[in-house]
């Protein structure tokens, strides 16, 4: 079987990798044929290439969306929020027997709470160094303190030259 063929008979494997993101490499191994005839085979096979380019548009769409995912969660996480939780809690309860006996029976009941997650003020940190760069940074005057000590470096650098 020629190395075109197995690449045409595993189209669907080979889609399956490049959605876990498999390198061409890595699939040349897997077919068990060289990367160069694997790349040879991807630049003039239409259906292979049009396959692949598919996959990585997909898995650029979730890897975005994922980011999205944590970045909402980070701002969450940042700026604090409510949830609701379901907490198990022993319930005494008081009841008569046939023989009007009181009889103490414990029962455990699922309750949902409402609790309240603090701004974390680490996320806060992290999430404005990222979104307002400008705004909020470590040291705001950084930059032109490293221009100055670039000028002061350079006048030293020149007068040992002399």
């Amino acid at each position: 079987m020629s190395n075109e063929e197995k690449v045409m008979n595993s189209l669907q494997t080979i889609e399956e990798w490049a959605l876990q993101g498999m390198s061409y490499k890595e699939m040349a191994e897997m077919l068990e044929m060289s990367y160069a005839s694997f790349r040879a085979i991807k630049g003039k096979n239409l259906a292979l290439l049009a396959l692949l380019e598919k996959c990585a548009i997909k898995r650029k769409e979730v890897l975005d969306e994922q980011v999205k995912t944590v970045e909402e969660s980070l701002y969450k996480r940042a700026i604090g929020y409510n949830y609701t939780e379901s907490v198990p809690v022993k319930v005494k309860e008081e009841i008569l027997s046939k023989e009007g006996v009181k009889l103490n029976v414990e029962k455990v009941e699922v309750v949902r709470v409402e609790k309240h997650s603090p701004a974390d003020i680490g996320a806060a940190k992290f999430y404005l160094l990222n979104k307002a760069k400008k705004i909020w940074q470590d040291n705001p005057h950084k930059v032109e303190n490293d221009k100055a000590m670039l000028k002061i470096r350079k006048k030293e650098a020149a007068a040992k030259e002399f």
